[in-house]
């Protein structure tokens, strides 16, 4: 190897090093994101859930306790998300 090889690969191991220190900004960064994984889970299930009911009233003509069926369904199975998010993150604390 060169010395210009040489000094580029000390210099890429060195910022590589640094890159991998943790630092507050990287696990605020974590906690946002994980805050809108989880939001973003839980509305969209209710979401989901009300778009099914919209689509089976208008197609098969039904009434509106599917959509509000299909909707509070879409909400527990959000919710069952977040949960079982939070019992895996307490499982791997202990």
């Amino acid at each position: 190897m060169t010395q210009e090889t040489q000094n580029l690969s000390r210099e890429i191991n060195a910022a590589l090093r640094k890159k991998d220190r943790p630092g507050r900004l990287k696990k605020l960064s974590d906690g946002y994101g994980v805050t809108i994984n989880l939001l973003t889970d839980l509305f969209g299930c209710v979401l989901i859930g009300l778009a099914l009911g919209l689509l089976i009233r208008s197609y098969f003509g039904a009434s509106v306790l599917w959509v509000a069926g299909l909707t509070i369904l879409g909400g527990i199975a959000g919710l069952w998300t977040v949960v079982r998010y939070a019992l895996s993150r307490d499982k791997k604390e202990k």
